[in-house]
């Protein structure tokens, strides 16, 4: 087998290897990502008892001017607050709204939440304004499989914690399907949270700062691709290989723990000045 075969094998094996184990370490803080031990352990409408997670945020506004955007969650409706274009790119029709729709403010128990517009999968079971809104998913027997549950918890007169669960029944949901499921949900989940952030603060709608967020992630699988090709044909291989492992660790950090742009900018330009720094 010849050197670059080699490399090629041995790069394959490192990346599998850098991508599990750092998932394995980043998985617990995703899974609570923004939670505090209270709201990890605080009962929610609707939990189930199979695998769940507890995210939240801290919006600088009172629960009522959080609230309209959540009851019109769903397509067709508000949208889902993430990341439009990945939705769409299955055929969802996904349109997240930048206002507040009068004809959704007014959702009831058996609401459909849909997923497109031919999958309703879920009906709101629950809707204590101001405190509660989420909706569950059911089999055939009109036995809950899946639970998406809002709460509302102030802190001081204009904060408030947004604190979303998801959870399920494990008789339908088996733990290697619901760990298969978080890794996407990641993803959509921290970023819809960060939108609804921005919505009830105020802060108007900018595709920039999505094409960013995307364009600073591409940025940092380029350097990393390309240093893992280096690792492959260069005779000198050390150095492109702490770079692709950077690279791997940065791009993991990027997509599951949604950090501030300003710090994906910072990595990603580090990225890039290692990968095109001479070397002396």
């Amino acid at each position: 087998m010849n050197t670059k075969l080699k490399h090629f094998f041995a790069g394959v094996g490192i990346a599998s290897l850098v991508l599990t184990l750092g998932y394995s370490l980043l998985r617990p803080v995703h899974l609570r990502w923004g939670a505090t031990d209270k709201d990890v352990t605080r009962p929610m409408p609707g939990d189930l008892t199979g695998l769940r997670w507890t995210r939240a945020i801290l919006i600088e506004a009172a629960p009522e001017q959080i609230w309209p955007w959540l009851v019109q969650f769903g397509q067709g409706r508000g949208g889902w607050y993430s990341y439009d274009w990945l939705e769409n790119l299955l055929g969802f029709d996904i349109h997240t709204a930048g206002r507040i729709l009068p004809e959704y403010q007014n959702p009831e128990t058996g609401t459909p939440i849909c997923m497109s517009g031919s999958f309703c999968p879920s009906q709101v079971h629950v809707v204590e304004p101001y405190q509660w809104f989420g909706w569950q998913a059911k089999d055939e027997s009109g036995e809950p499989v899946w639970t998406f549950v809002f709460g509302l918890f102030p802190e001081g007169e204009n904060r408030t914690r947004l604190v979303v669960r998801e959870s399920f029944n494990p008789a339908f949901m088996p733990p290697a399907a619901v760990i298969a499921l978080e890794i996407p949900d990641a993803v959509m989940e921290l970023k819809m949270l960060d939108t609804l952030k921005a919505r009830a603060e105020g802060r108007p709608a900018s595709g920039l700062v999505t094409a960013a967020e995307i364009g600073l992630w591409l940025a940092a699988l380029a350097v990393s691709l390309t240093a893992g090709w280096q690792f492959v044909t260069h005779p000198a291989w050390q150095r492109p290989l702490a770079i692709f492992i950077s690279g791997l660790v940065a791009l993991l950090l990027i997509t599951f723990l949604f950090p501030p742009l300003w710090l994906r900018g910072l990595l990603a330009a580090a990225l890039f000045v290692a990968l095109t720094r001479r070397k002396k």
